[in-house]
C-alpha cells in the first residue's frame, strides 16, 4: 500500500474545499443583482433569483459532505464498505491495510464529489456574469462516471489484498 496516499488525498480534498470557499467569497460581492441559484439539469435553464447569501449554500453543503465522509473513516468498518467478508480478515495486519484502503477509497470518491460541487458553483458564477452559456454536461457526467467506476475498483483491490494474505 502506498504510504503517502491517504495524507496526499486528504491535502488534495482540503485544497479543493478551500478553493470552493475562496471562489465563493471572492465572487459574491462581484455578482450582479440577479444571479442563477440552480441549474435545471434536464432543460439547462438556470433558476434566477435576487442575489442573496443562499449562494454560499454550495460551499456549505460541500463542507458538510466533506466532514461526513471524514466521519466514515472512524465509524464505517472496511469490511462493510469494501465488501470483504469479515471471516476472511484474520490478522491485524490485513485489518490495518484494509483500513488504509478504505480511507484511500473514501478520499478518492470525495475528490470527485468536491469537483462536482465546484463545477456547479463556478458554472453559476460564469452564468451570472454571462461569461458562459451553462455547465459542461460531459464533464459533469464524467465526474459521476468516475465515481461509479471507483467503487468496483476499490472492492476488487480489497479482495485481492485479502486473498494475498490468506495465501500466506
Amino acid at each position: 500500500m502506498r504510504k503517502y496516499a491517504v495524507p496526499l488525498l486528504l491535502i488534495g480534498n482540503g485544497l479543493l474545499l478551500a478553493s470552493a470557499w475562496i471562489a465563493a467569497l471572492y465572487a459574491f460581492p462581484r455578482l450582479p443583482e440577479k444571479i442563477p441559484v440552480w441549474i435545471n439539469f434536464l432543460k439547462g435553464i438556470p433558476v434566477v433569483r435576487e442575489k442573496s447569501y443562499v449562494f454560499y449554500l454550495y460551499p456549505l453543503v460541500q463542507s458538510l459532505v466533506f466532514f461526513v465522509f471524514l466521519g466514515l473513516f472512524r465509524y464505517l468498518p472496511p469490511e462493510k464498505l469494501l465488501r470483504v467478508p469479515s471471516r476472511r480478515i484474520v490478522s491485524d495486519k490485513i485489518r490495518r491495510l484494509l483500513s488504509e484502503l478504505k480511507k484511500e477509497f473514501i478520499l478518492m470518491i470525495l475528490i470527485f464529489i468536491n469537483l462536482v460541487f465546484i463545477h456547479i458553483q463556478t458554472s453559476l458564477i460564469f452564468l451570472a456574469h454571462r461569461a458562459e452559456k451553462g455547465f459542461n454536461k460531459l464533464y459533469f457526467v464524467s465526474l459521476f462516471a468516475i465515481i461509479i467506476i471507483l467503487i468496483p475498483y476499490y472492492r476488487f483491490r480489497a479482495k485481492l489484498l485479502a486473498a494475498k494474505f490468506l495465501r500466506m
